[in-house]
């Protein structure tokens, strides 16, 4: 091929190339330019406007906000002119702030999520920052206390984004993280003197059915102790707050003798048993074993945790029988489906016994123990006489068939007889 033939071939490919990248090379154009426009007189629409010239991290974080879209500017918080790159003229005018302090913070979220007008349309509150001041934040700030939460600290700064977007700090999932910034940090919470209530609640029954099984009812911190007034429950009030959720437990609670007594000794009903942030599983010793750390042992009160634990367990036991049973019966196989949910059934009066231990009451808990118990023994009863009928009709066929293999061979050795006979 000759040199002219060569660049010739050349060119077609840098050509063919070159119209292969035009159209990205467009979209590029558009994408960087679509948050960019300028109006007729030049200025820049962006939400950012030309503040991001010299603040590039913070324009990508703002112009990904929930800010960004509503009508929000870098001048909406921090004041100036967002349509120059000169430092002196940007950061000028009667209305410059500049960098917002930890103490403004609050009351510059409030001057939009305070009022009503701006907020109505997107069917916000209004009580954000009067319930803030009600907290243990707001009132640590208002003490000139710099380290307490703000409003930046749990939405972000120029990264705010929806309760409902799952990278949000404030999405269900991410509370306790949230959270646990400042209420995890060891040393914070060691020189305020506190409990590292995260960490403690990282190994609960609630975290445990946030994380693990997925359930975003789960409670959080703001569950219990509020959104943007938190602050801890009051002694009198934890059965209240633990109620929102455990309703039955709270009605038998009240019904009970600890209801009357431990408010007359100011103690947290719920949490003096359970715990308040590592709240583990119910556990059935506990009928026993949580009665001594405020009864006396070998006192009535222990006696009666006893009788309940007691009282449960024969239950329980009768229900464990019933389901090996059950097992049993799959190995032949018998029908068990009526079975194995007559047992979800006396699973369903255990669990409703355990509620009612809350009453402290062995005639209120036995009506559903007892219920349970007799749903075991009667699945045993059943199963039994099915498993012995079976194991009688196995001997039987045996007998059977031992009498039809010998009487087979009896024939043959008259048969085979004869035939000697014959010969």
């Amino acid at each position: 091929m000759s040199a002219l033939g060569k660049g010739m071939g050349m060119i077609r490919r840098v050509m063919a190339l070159a119209l292969l990248l035009l159209p990205l090379a467009f979209l590029a154009s558009t994408s960087a330019h679509a948050s960019a426009r300028k109006t007729a007189d030049g200025k820049v629409t962006r939400a950012s406007g030309r503040c991001g010239s010299c603040h590039p991290d913070e324009r990508v974080a703002f112009e990904k906000s929930r800010h960004a879209g509503e009508e929000m500017h870098c001048t909406s918080c921090h004041g100036g002119n967002d349509q120059t790159v000169d430092e002196a003229a940007a950061h000028s005018g009667p209305n410059w702030r500049g960098k917002i302090t930890r103490a403004e913070d609050p009351k510059i979220c409030a001057s939009c999520h305070s009022d009503e007008t701006r907020m109505q349309p997107y069917d916000l509150p209004v009580d954000q920052y009067d319930l803030y001041q009600t907290s243990g934040h707001g009132k640590g700030l208002a003490k000139g206390d710099g380290k307490v939460a703000v409003c930046s600290d749990c939405h972000g700064s120029h990264e705010v984004l929806s309760a409902h977007d799952p990278s949000s700090r404030t999405y269900v999932t991410n509370i306790p993280r949230t959270c646990g910034t400042c209420h995890g940090d060891s040393t914070l919470v060691r020189e305020r003197k506190l409990k590292d209530t995260y960490h403690e609640y990282l190994g609960s029954v609630h975290a445990k059915s946030l994380f693990d099984k997925g359930n975003l009812k789960a409670p959080t911190c703001v569950s219990c102790h509020g959104v943007h007034g938190a602050s801890p429950s009051d002694i009198r009030n934890v059965n209240k707050v633990c109620g929102r959720c455990h309703t039955a437990e709270r009605r038998y609670f009240q019904a009970g003798p600890h209801a009357a007594a431990m408010a007359a000794k100011q103690m947290a009903e719920c949490s003096s048993c359970h715990g308040d942030h590592g709240i583990a599983p119910s556990e059935t010793a506990r009928l026993a074993t949580s009665c001594v750390k405020c009864h006396a042992k070998g006192s009535k009160d222990e006696v009666l945790g006893a009788t309940l634990l007691a009282t449960y367990q024969a239950a329980e036991d009768e229900i464990r029988k019933a389901e090996a049973l059950v097992a049993k019966a799959d190995a032949v196989p018998l029908r068990t489906e009526d079975y194995k949910a007559r047992i979800e059934e006396a699973h369903t009066y255990l669990r409703e016994a355990l509620t009612a231990a809350h009453a402290v009451s062995p005639e209120g808990m036995s009506g559903y123990t007892e219920r349970a118990k007799s749903v075991g023994e009667e699945i045993q009863e059943e199963l039994k006489s099915k498993l012995q009928n079976i194991t009688v009709e196995k001997i039987f066929l045996l007998v059977f068939w031992f009498y039809v293999i010998v009487t087979i061979g009896i024939i043959r050795r008259f048969r085979d007889a004869d035939a000697e006979v014959v010969k």
